[in-house]
């Protein structure tokens, strides 16, 4: 009697461990409120003449626990992160500078983390007129390694923006030296996309100038890539 009990346990146990167990939960991705997205951010509390501090706010995510904050400096590229419990948060930057901004949701049981959009904004200073926002370089990321089709040619995308809503045009540039890209094209405002010839097995960089109708100007960040 007491070896069928034994048995019985047993084959519980294995019925058990046999069940498959149940996926880490994994947080959504969070939605963004506030500062919108391509705006100029007018409801900064002041905190000297040159700084003001942001509220940002984003709703929740499912399976979330926690969030960080990460601000980014367009400017300068120095980045700022913080993580919180709470649904906003207040930091100090900069009047008149460019600055994205995102959240990643985290789930503190699984330590999976789901990061959510990329927005930008201006933070207003004293100035009337707003450069326009650096151009956000898409395709091919930094570091990537890409194939020209039939014709020699790849595909290099971006994306445009500007607070004022003046942008004139954008300059594209591409080139084998970091130091001398040359200007290869000029582009209307609403160009987000060309074609370039380029050559096999060669590291190139590229880099876009926006301008605005006020003749204030950005320079987009620095990428690279290399072609097979």
């Amino acid at each position: 009697m007491k070896k069928l009990i034994f048995i019985g346990v047993l084959a519980g146990i294995l019925a058990g461990c046999s069940k498959d167990d149940p996926p880490p939960p994994v947080p959504g991705a969070v939605n963004l409120v506030f500062p919108e997205n391509n705006s100029i951010c007018v409801t900064g509390i002041s905190q000297s003449e040159t700084t003001s501090e942001v509220t940002f706010l984003w709703e929740a995510a499912t399976n979330a626990d926690s969030y960080e904050l990460e601000v980014t400096s367009l400017g300068s590229s120095g980045v700022r992160r913080q993580i919180t419990t709470s649904l906003s948060l207040g930091v100090v930057l900069e009047k008149g500078a460019p600055y994205s901004w995102q959240v990643t949701a985290i789930n503190n049981q699984s330590r999976e983390e789901t990061p959510g959009q990329v927005w930008q904004f201006f933070n207003a200073g004293a100035v009337i007129s707003y450069p326009p926002f650096p151009a956000r370089l898409l395709e091919p990321s930094s570091g990537a390694s890409v194939l020209p089709d039939a014709n020699g040619e790849i595909f290099l995308r971006w994306e445009l923006a500007d607070p004022d809503n003046d942008l004139e045009q954008c300059e594209v540039y591409l080139g084998t030296d970091p130091a001398a890209l040359p200007l290869i094209i000029s582009l209307g405002p609403t160009a987000e996309s060309l074609r370039v010839l380029v050559e096999s097995d060669t590291v190139y960089y590229w880099q876009i100038l926006s301008r605005d109708a006020e003749g204030n100007a950005s320079l987009s960040g620095l990428y690279s890539f290399r072609v097979l």
